[in-house]
């Protein structure tokens, strides 16, 4: 196995380059912040860090991604600064319940807004949206989704594309492993016939290692929100002119080519952060 996870670095000395990206916004153009935050000095964040480019870890544990950089500017609009965010790396199953039991104030980690996740948490304004897609082995005989009636995938604990397979592919199976490393690990050592994740996340870990393919054909269209606790409006309200912000600074454009190599996989991510999502 071959791996071109040499990336690393470059994502280390893109943590130096974001910082430069456009002049700072006044917290006072903002919508004001709720007066605990405001009280407690940091707006306390949960990120992945085990889906790159959306979140990982770098070589000294800290976390790094887009979102990853998304989160130090919702630090920098509430407090003047990056160090303004507090921020927690978090599984998918611990997502909400470390913001429900108050450990965090935001979830900013690959967050998919659907009904049944509506329901204990709010969601701000969509950033992201694309496909979840399979990662196959390079000689495996899987094609297209149909190819995967009566196999077995490997997918993240809490992983939203569990209901999406099991009502459409006959007779699959899920193996669920704690983190994307165990996943990508499992598959390499043969113990299932694919890993199923976010497509960026996908198409990422195909580029990373020669004898892993993406299976084009995309499954179960995600849209992506910033996770708060129910009936925040205060904060809601600044969270998504945060994300408007975000915009119109060019914030996605600069930073997307800074945690992703691959020509290809870069423009995947900026459709999925600039454009209107597709109708599936």
């Amino acid at each position: 196995m071959t791996t071109k996870f040499s990336s690393v670095a470059a994502l280390l000395l893109a943590t130096s380059i974001v910082g430069t990206l456009a002049a700072p916004v006044a917290a006072q153009d903002f919508p004001p912040l709720p007066e605990a935050i405001q009280e407690q000095g940091v707006i306390r964040i949960g990120v992945k860090c085990d889906s790159p480019p959306f979140g990982a870890s770098g070589v000294d544990g800290t976390p790094m991604g887009i979102e990853v950089e998304m989160a130090k500017k919702i630090g920098e609009y509430a407090f003047g600064s990056e160090d303004g965010a507090e921020l927690s790396c978090v599984t998918s199953e611990a997502r909400i319940p470390s913001l429900n039991s108050g450990k965090l104030d935001l979830i900013l980690a690959t967050l998919g807004r659907f009904p049944a996740r509506e329901e204990v948490i709010d969601f701000s304004n969509i950033y992201f949206w694309g496909t979840s897609n399979v990662l196959v082995p390079s000689d495996s005989p899987v094609e297209k989704l149909a190819d995967l009636e009566d196999k077995t995938l490997l997918i993240v604990k809490g992983g939203s594309q569990i209901k999406w397979l099991e009502e459409n592919i006959p007779g699959i199976k899920m193996m669920q492993l704690n983190t994307t490393a165990d996943g990508v690990q499992a598959l390499l050592q043969g113990r299932a016939d694919g890993f199923v994740g976010d497509g960026g996340l996908v198409y990422t870990l195909g580029s990373n290692y020669d004898d892993l393919r993406v299976v084009e054909e995309g499954l179960d269209l995600g849209q992506n929100g910033i996770g708060l606790r129910k009936n925040e409006p205060e904060l809601m309200a600044f969270v998504n002119a945060a994300l408007d912000q975000l915009r119109e600074e060019g914030f996605y454009e600069k930073v997307i080519p800074e945690f992703v190599e691959e020509p290809a996989v870069v423009e995947v991510m900026k459709r999925g952060f600039l454009e209107e999502p597709p109708h599936m």
